[in-house]
């Protein structure tokens, strides 16, 4: 077996396996004795099909099969060698034809067109100046939290006249088109939050008393077509054969009562004392914004410093076999086209990621199995959180984390976060920051023009 590069150009590089027949044929010659023992041939008995036959039958078909694994295998090993950083994958070459015979093997010759990551240098030190925002919560923005805690801890009253946001269960009786109750049609009861459909739905609802009847269109309360087979208690895929008209007959009306901010509910809220008062709880909130507009000061770091680095460092990428490859790997095989119009953002992906890996090596950031873990375990701390459960015991935590691990893509994001979290740490470590309080009323309303 015989290998060699050639280099095209700075991106581009071709590679040329040669292979001769003492190369695969011993591979081969045991492919068809495995064969052999496994075939089943009339006539012949299990493992006696002589092997003769079974080249005749398989015989072109297994030399492809192990002749494209040795390729593979070589041509990696080969990349590994010579420690050359690839992107994307080789392709078989469209300048160079593959010399091969199948029907009559001998040597054997194949050519892989490789496309290359750029060289490119980057420092990250003070020379590098970014603004890092701190943000701090307005009065809206306390007295909306204040809002939301008395509302989640409030208390549902019965009433008899429909009112501007409450929840309405209703029975849905479908009709035909006569304006008659269907006969084996729709028969269900549901609940409507007013605060969830249209102001035009709403106005047909405020104002009806209990057991108050009408008739309306039923997609006119739904979103989307899943929120309208849960609505009607049927699957999706029947809605097509649902007549649109439904009776609907109020049932019940629910009102939300908001909690009152007091010392009885600070102490169900916070056992352990720690808010006695509503200047207390204020204090609360603001400290849990402190840890919120951390995160979204940092997500807005990073995308500046994205932005700032693929506007200074500039280098090119092998485009052609770019586009070349991305035909081959996208599942739904997009036109060319398609490929040409959507380039210049993968490119642009590209190039942040090559840029961020680069920081990964020469800094040698690490993401070890234990930190890993932590963060597997704080993202199902918080996922318990979301659901009411402010704490799971370790023997309960260390199972869920086992299994975690066992979904591959799961865990990757969880690596990435981790790999990304790390990386902007050591630029906010390195590079010349500026930090700007700002309110969050501004810092909202200067996100929102950027992205105009």
């Amino acid at each position: 077996m015989n290998i060699k590069k050639e280099s095209v150009d700075a991106l581009n590089a071709r590679v040329t396996i040669t292979l001769t027949p003492q190369d695969y044929q011993p591979q081969v010659e045991k492919m068809l004795r495995e064969h052999a023992k496994k075939a089943k041939i009339p006539g012949f008995r299990p493992g006696k099909v002589p092997v003769g036959m079974i080249k005749k039958m398989y015989g072109p078909s297994v030399l492809l099969d192990e002749v494209n694994k040795m390729l593979a295998n070589r041509l990696y090993k080969y990349i590994g060698e010579e420690k050359l950083e690839i992107l994307g994958n080789p392709l078989p070459s469209q300048a160079v034809e593959p010399k091969a015979d199948w029907d009559n093997p001998s040597e054997m010759e194949f050519t892989y067109d490789l496309g290359l990551a750029p060289d490119f240098k980057l420092n990250v030190d003070g020379s590098l100046k970014f603004t890092q925002y701190v943000i701090t919560p307005t009065d809206k923005d306390i007295e909306s939290s204040l809002e939301n805690i008395s509302k989640r801890n409030g208390e549902m009253i019965e009433h008899d006249t429909i009112a501007d946001s409450d929840l309405v269960k209703v029975k849905w009786v479908e009709l035909n088109k006569a304006g008659d109750i269907k006969e084996g049609g729709v028969l269900h009861s549901s609940s409507i939050g007013l605060d969830n459909i249209s102001e035009e739905a709403k106005a047909t609802l405020v104002g009806k008393k209990l057991n108050e009847t009408l008739d309306v269109n039923y997609m006119d309360y739904a979103r989307s077509e899943v929120d309208a087979a849960a609505m009607l208690g049927v699957k999706k895929d029947q809605l097509a054969s649902v007549n649109p008209t439904f009776r609907i007959t109020v049932e019940r009306i629910q009102r939300l009562m908001p909690a009152e901010l007091n010392e009885e509910l600070f102490k169900r809220m916070y056992p352990d004392g720690s808010v006695q008062s509503l200047d207390d709880l204020k204090e609360r909130i603001k400290a849990d914004y402190a840890g919120y507009f951390a995160k979204e000061s940092d997500r807005k770091l990073k995308n500046d410093i994205v932005i700032q680095l693929l506007k200074e460092i500039k280098f090119s990428l092998p485009d052609e076999f770019l586009k070349r490859w991305l035909m081959t790997v996208s599942e739904n095989k997009p036109v060319k086209e398609q490929v040409e119009a959507e380039y210049p953002n993968y490119a642009e992906g590209l190039r942040w990621q090559l840029m961020e890996n680069k920081v990964i090596r020469e800094y040698n950031i690490r993401v070890e199995e234990e930190e890993l873990k932590g963060g597997i375990r704080e993202q199902l701390r918080q996922q318990f959180a979301y659901y009411g459960i402010q704490q799971a015991d370790d023997e309960m935590m260390e199972d869920m984390v086992q299994k975690f691990m066992k979904r591959e893509d799961e865990v990757r994001r969880v690596n990435d976060q981790l790999y990304d979290a790390k990386v902007l740490a050591l630029f906010k470590e390195k590079a010349t920051l500026n930090q700007k309080n700002i309110s969050s009323e501004a810092f909202y309303e200067m996100l929102a023009k950027e992205t105009v």
